[in-house]
């Protein structure tokens, strides 16, 4: 069964990472213009470490789904997660999908907060798939207008289609990848901040 494939990101921490990053270069241009070698060798890695972090951790992480399953791209791993492997969907902090022997979380789709009850709409209720609905009412993460709630939304619609027709490889099991590219970015300008910081 081929679904159409969607790709779910944070556009708050899309837009925190613009400002970050622009606040640091800033930063960083201020360290430079200042004429003080020394002080550039630890305050430096500062911005660029504020820089990565954010990046890394509201940038990068997304959440695609499509025929094959849920590829969760949190900060440092990538998770790859077959239909099959999925045994239950919630969104009470974020996405969260159980597996096996662990509870995967989604750092792309965060829930709103306890304030944000007060966007649950009827349509919101209306599209609500049937097993995220508790006595007609949903939680704010299953809000379709929520990062969180259209992730949900789309990954209960295939699971459980595929679920009802039998088309389940319960055999099927989750893979991890660390990104050594993203942790070695977080990593250095984190270890010369230290050192600065002991050096000083």
């Amino acid at each position: 069964m081929a679904y159409q494939r969607a790709v779910f990101r944070s556009s708050f921490g899309r837009v925190i990472t613009v400002v970050i990053g622009v606040l640091m270069g800033l930063a960083l241009a201020s360290i430079l213009l200042a004429d003080d070698p020394v002080g550039l060798l630890w305050s430096a890695p500062w911005p660029l470490l504020g820089a990565a972090v954010t990046w890394a951790f509201m940038w990068r992480p997304r959440v695609t789904i499509d025929h094959g399953g849920v590829e969760v791209v949190n900060p440092f791993s990538t998770w790859e997660v077959p239909w099959g492997a999925i045994k239950r969907i919630d969104t009470k902090w974020a996405l969260e999908l159980t597996l096996e022997d662990r509870r995967l979380t989604a750092w792309a789709a965060p829930a709103p907060s306890r304030y944000g009850i007060a966007r649950v709409t009827t349509e919101d209720i209306r599209l609500a798939r049937e097993s995220s609905t508790v006595g007609g009412a949903i939680r704010p993460g299953d809000a379709v207008h929520s990062v969180s709630g259209a992730a949900a939304h789309v990954t209960r619609t295939h699971w459980e289609e595929l679920r009802d027709e039998g088309l389940l490889d319960e055999a099927a099991t989750a893979t991890r990848s660390w990104h050594w590219p993203t942790i070695a970015i977080v990593a250095v300008p984190a270890l010369l901040a230290a050192a600065g910081l002991v050096l000083r």
